[in-house]
């Protein structure tokens, strides 16, 4: 009786399964020595290197955006609360040492205005600290040392006070001793956290702005890659074009000219703007400062009834840096004329400085307070204009951080275009190629 012959249905032995496996190499290296064979792995690298290209430009230009965001939330109001910081400790300083000049009812508005600048420069070494990640860094060991030291300048300049309400006369001692600690080691301090946190918005904005090169190199060996490969393929198949393969290569030189073009714009319009923005900033902040130190010096030698000629030298030489600054920025500020004003603000003042200093050495002490503090005496004082050239320099300032911004903020828009068009433009050029390829393959089957 015949049997009839059932197949086995168990599964294949680990050694069988193995064997095929051990194949597979061998198999795929006689498809590769084929023509479809060739025109797969062809075909595999040039989608391969499309996409590479491609994924290198968008990866560079997501992380200019991340870059960038960081610049514009965290690295740019860094700076500009260290800048704040200095600013209101230089005035406060000066209002304190004024303040000790005036008399009468102008002695509470004194004392308000050193207040509000002190508030002021509390809240920017507070913002300051906040913004600073790395709490081993220098920045943050300046911002410690400001609070630790703040706290004893304010505690100088109340026994000053205190002891001037009762016509003390060691008040002055208190007073000298106080800007001591502001000049010698406050403002020093706020200065180098200013310069720091500047130097790497400086050093930031010039980074973004330099052209991405190795994902550019990337776009260009791709369409390389498209040109050879039409080539190859018109020779192997006797046909002139590949549309599938024109067209991956039109999309891919459009992704290179796009992203080469914009960086391009970005390189050149961003180093203008550094010049433009960035350095006038820096000079104008430097300018504002150093006129908040002449003020400050020059109430000083009021208070000590002893102006030296190391301290007119000192005021001197801040007042032609601080004109020269003026000159220099009057072609790269938004409104030149506030350049103007603020230089005929500071040529008023150095006149005022000058007759006080006058009658300084003719011992005319009262005549010297006038000349210096009087708010209401025209221009022939230096108070009004002081305050005028504060006021010009701190609207020069405020202006060209907004067009910071928004040097920044374009800039991160550009960004965020190339990103969005190269990855369309690599994905459509992918596909291009694989349906170019598909019509030469299937004429094997």
């Amino acid at each position: 009786m015949d049997r009839d012959v059932v197949r086995s249905n168990r599964p294949r032995s680990l050694f069988g399964v193995a064997v095929a496996a051990g194949r597979v190499p061998k198999r795929m290296y006689r498809f590769v020595l084929t023509s479809p064979g060739v025109m797969t792995l062809i075909a595999t690298i040039v989608v391969t290197a499309i996409l590479a290209a491609g994924g290198a430009m968008v990866y560079s230009s997501t992380a200019r955006q991340s870059e960038l965001n960081t610049l514009i939330n965290q690295t740019e109001p860094l700076s500009n609360s260290a800048q704040e910081l200095f600013n209101s400790l230089s005035t406060a300083d000066s209002i304190a040492t004024t303040g000790f000049l005036k008399q009468g009812s102008s002695v509470s508005k004194s004392e308000a205005d050193y207040n509000e600048a002190i508030r002021e420069a509390t809240n920017a070494v507070l913002r300051a600290s906040h913004g600073i990640e790395d709490i081993t860094s220098r920045e943050m060991e300046i911002a410690l040392l400001i609070q630790e030291q703040l706290p004893k300048y304010i505690t100088l300049v109340a026994q000053a006070q205190t002891n001037d309400r009762v016509r003390n006369p060691v008040g002055a001692s208190y007073l000298t001793e106080a800007s001591s600690l502001m000049q010698n080691n406050l403002l020093p301090n706020a200065q180098e956290l200013y310069l720091l946190t500047n130097e790497q918005v400086s050093s930031g904005q010039e980074k973004l702005i330099s052209p991405m090169w190795f994902p550019l190199s990337g776009l260009f060996a791709a369409v390389i890659i498209l040109v050879v490969v039409q080539f190859w393929l018109a020779a192997k198949t006797h046909r002139r074009f590949n549309v599938g393969y024109v067209a991956a290569t039109g999309l891919m030189v459009i992704a290179l000219l796009w992203a080469s073009g914009s960086a391009a714009m970005t390189w050149i319009a961003g180093t203008q703007d550094v010049d433009e923005t960035v350095k006038p900033l820096q000079q104008l902040t430097q300018a504002r400062i150093s006129s908040q130190q002449a003020r400050t010096d020059e109430a000083l030698g009021l208070v000590q009834r002893d102006y030296s000629t190391m301290r007119q030298e000192n005021f001197s030489f801040r007042i032609q840096d601080i004109n020269q600054t003026l000159i220099d920025v009057r072609s790269l500020v938004e409104s030149p004329t506030r350049a103007d004003n603020a230089r005929e603000a500071l040529r008023l003042w150095d006149e005022s400085h000058a007759t006080m200093l006058s009658e300084m050495r003719s011992g005319d002490y009262s005549a010297a307070v006038r000349t210096s503090l009087a708010a209401n005496a025209g221009t022939e004082t230096s108070a009004p204009n002081y305050e005028i050239l504060d006021d010009e320099l701190q609207s020069m300032i405020s202006s060209l951080r907004d067009n910071l911004r928004e040097v920044l903020t374009s800039s991160k828009s550009a960004a965020n275009h190339v990103t969005l068009l190269v990855f369309v433009l690599t994905i459509l050029s992918a596909l291009c190629a694989l349906l170019g390829i598909r019509p030469r393959l299937q004429e094997y089957l």
